[in-house]
């Protein structure tokens, strides 16, 4: 009787907890995401809005694929991919893969890849500022 009671409690304690990891990490990143903040390596260097060098947005399909679009000098330029969720710890990443190769493209390898951080406060943070590129980080809007 003893083993049947704590058999069922752990098999509710572990239905219950990873359930909610996945809803959070799959769900929360879909729509548009736009660049609102753009930093360099001057601390305290932060622009926003329309003091920005260009202004961006990535779009996230539920079915695996994005667009990114970047507005600079009143050109708008778009590119396209697709993208997969990696967890590595306790820290959640979007993988994107671009079909071509574009100066969108915020890496640091030169390999079509880009890697966003998903941050606890709903802000996406590009890794692109671990290679002194600049830092973007992005907010839901939809």
């Amino acid at each position: 009787m003893k083993k049947s009671i704590i058999f069922c409690a752990l098999l509710v304690l572990f239905c219950s907890c990873s359930n909610d990891n996945i809803k959070a990490v799959t769900t929360d990143y879909q729509g548009k995401w736009e660049l609102y903040q753009m930093s360099g390596n001057i601390p305290n260097g932060e622009t926003t809005g329309a003091a920005m060098e260009w202004q961006e947005y990535y779009f996230f399909n539920t079915d695996g694929s994005f667009t990114k679009s970047r507005t600079r000098n009143g050109t708008k330029t778009e590119i396209s991919g697709t993208y997969i969720i990696t967890k590595i710890q306790e820290e959640s990443f979007l993988e994107l893969t671009y079909k071509t190769n574009s100066e969108l493209i915020g890496s640091c390898y030169g390999n079509n890849k880009e890697e966003l951080t998903i941050l606890p406060n709903s802000v996406l943070s590009s890794s692109w500022k671990n290679c002194d590129g600049p830092g973007l980080e992005y907010k839901k809007t939809n």
